[in-house]
């Protein structure tokens, strides 16, 4: 990174024409080239981490947290830049992009890691969407993973009556809306610990229920052969050929999340920039000032909880066609849990951070396979040591920020 810090504005100034540009302009644009480099050599660097031997992997994650907690200049610096990133979100956006898509090329075609990624992206969509509870009105929900199973089951159900993967996927973030809304219904004069019971739940109870209801969802042996995504007669399971490269059959499903991912995150960014986001700052600082200017309190927290449990139908539906099989062990409370930590661990508000969290905490686990019964011990490790050092997450919410004071 210190090498891209050097070169990096040297070539700009160079290349831009430095008397027509005013001096804060030109400090601007060179950040933004700065951030869109990094970014994309950090794409670079994540296909490099992923296939690289495990020895290097293990040599990297012990440097890591030796900078982190040995090093405070270094963690300082580190932390900078992250500053510089969120100063600069159009630029971050426009390189995550361009580096997301051209990923599975960084890959060289490694199926295994693209459907890796493709997973972290649906629970990414679960974070964002667990993120609306928690990060917008304050609600700790335990049952999220009960909201998955309503809408991997539901699209599975009405993909093998013969639906097309994008109307079963439209059920599924409906039959999810509805059973949201019908859970803050029952929970609406609950907050805090309290909530969080419930939907602990609600959790618990959709899972027995899909043990229970073996005429409809074969019980603990699962439901199988659940239909590969099929749109303009190519299927999910055809390799992309694009004359330079031929993708695997992987990367369908890859680029089908990673739309499905964007399109999440730039739906709730919106929610969050008109009234109804300055509703939900309001509503997580102070309820009842909030009632006494006249909101319907309890009528705004149930479409909040419904419109956040819209996501986990995406997510549901999406982690159905990609595994291709589903059963209750899919949706106990530890998923619940891991999608909570990635919202922590990422920035509790930030849709940018949680993002990056869930896909940090859904891919470390497979790459520290090699450790075999030491692998969970690793992974805590990394977690406490995070943490620790940045208790906000590793993008923070400016917002909480401020509301810390």
């Amino acid at each position: 990174m210190g090498c891209w810090a050097v070169s990096a504005p040297s070539a700009c100034e160079y290349t831009m024409n430095v008397a027509a540009v005013p001096a804060s302009s030109r400090t601007g644009m060179l950040r933004a080239g700065l951030v869109m480099l990094s970014i994309l050599a950090g794409f670079a660097l994540l296909a490099l981490f992923l296939r690289k031997a495990e020895g290097m992997v293990l040599a990297a994650i012990v440097a890591g947290i030796f900078t982190i907690v040995a090093l405070p200049a270094s963690r300082n610096a580190a932390w900078r830049g992250l500053a510089i990133l969120q100063a600069h979100p159009r630029a971050a956006v426009a390189a995550c992009a361009i580096g997301a898509v051209l990923l599975p090329i960084f890959l060289h075609n490694d199926g295994y890691w693209i459907h890796v990624l493709s997973i972290a992206m649906i629970f990414a969509i679960m974070a964002i969407g667990l993120n609306v509870h928690l990060g917008e009105i304050g609600l700790v929900n335990l049952g999220y993973a009960g909201l998955f199973a309503v809408g991997a089951y539901a699209s599975t159900l009405l993909s093998q009556a013969g639906a097309p993967f994008w109307l079963a996927t439209l059920f599924a973030m409906t039959v999810c809306w509805t059973t949201g809304g019908l859970l803050g219904f029952f929970s609406v004069r609950t907050s805090g610990d309290y909530f969080a019971l419930v939907t602990l739940g609600f959790g618990l109870i959709v899972q027995q229920l899909i043990i229970n209801l073996t005429w409809l969802t074969q019980g603990n042996n699962g439901i199988t052969n659940i239909p590969a995504v099929s749109m303009l007669g190519h299927t999910s399971k055809m390799p992309i050929d694009l004359g330079i490269v031929r993708l695997v059959p992987e990367t369908n499903f890859f680029y089908l999340c990673l739309v499905a991912l964007c399109g999440s995150l730039v739906l709730a960014r919106h929610y969050q920039k008109v009234w109804i986001g300055r509703m939900w700052t309001a509503l997580r600082q102070d309820a009842i000032g909030v009632s006494c200017f006249g909101l319907d309190v309890p009528r705004f927290k149930i479409l909040t909880v419904a419109f956040g449990s819209m996501f986990a139908g995406l997510a549901g539906s999406l982690f159905a066609h990609e595994i291709g099989f589903i059963s209750p062990d899919d949706f106990t409370l530890l998923h619940s849990v891991e999608v909570l930590a990635s919202v922590i661990l990422g920035g509790i508000g930030n849709l940018f951070g949680v993002t990056v969290g869930a896909i940090i905490l859904s891919v470390a686990p497979e790459k520290l396979r090699f450790l075999g019964d030491y692998r969970l011990l690793m992974y805590g490790a990394m977690l406490v040591v995070l943490l620790i050092y940045r208790p906000l997450g590793l993008l923070p919410d400016p917002r909480r920020r401020f509301e810390s004071f």
